[in-house]
């Protein structure tokens, strides 16, 4: 009887360890990602392209130093997509988060002013701290 016991609490031990090391990933939080700036992994429109997502759920993106346009908004989380939606609605752009980085998905997405941006491109974290970049604002 106690040999069945302390099998039966060495299996539940071992089910509940298998369950913890699931080799899922953890779940990305908007922490992970907020305060950060992502950078276009080809060239932008005149210089890098990024993409700024604060923790107060603002945003700012910016094309390039030739553009004239810079994306204000807001972003936001659901699941493991990161949704940019511009102040004035007429770009709302999807991104897939993988190993913290931002990789475009193109379906029910509007694009960008300028740049044309394929499904699947990434947007790599810069590694720095927002407000910590040299970036030409034109």
């Amino acid at each position: 009887m106690m040999k069945c016991r302390l099998f039966s609490a060495l299996l539940l031990l071992f089910i509940l360890m298998a369950a913890g090391c699931s080799g899922q990933p953890a779940a990305v939080t908007a922490d992970d990602l907020a305060d950060q700036v992502y950078i276009y992994e080809k060239e932008g429109f005149g210089s890098d392209f990024y993409i700024t997502l604060n923790s107060d759920g603002s945003m700012r993106c910016s094309e390039g130093a030739l553009s004239s346009y810079f994306g204000l908004g807001t972003w936001k989380l659901d699941g493991d997509t990161v949704i940019l939606t511009t102040d004035d609605e007429k770009f709302v752009n999807r991104f897939a988060v993988e190993d913290r980085t931002l990789v475009y998905q193109s379906a029910d997405s509007t694009g960008f002013m300028y740049l044309t941006v394929s499904d699947g491109e990434k947007f790599l974290p810069s590694g720095a701290p927002v407000g910590s970049l040299d970036i030409d604002e034109g």
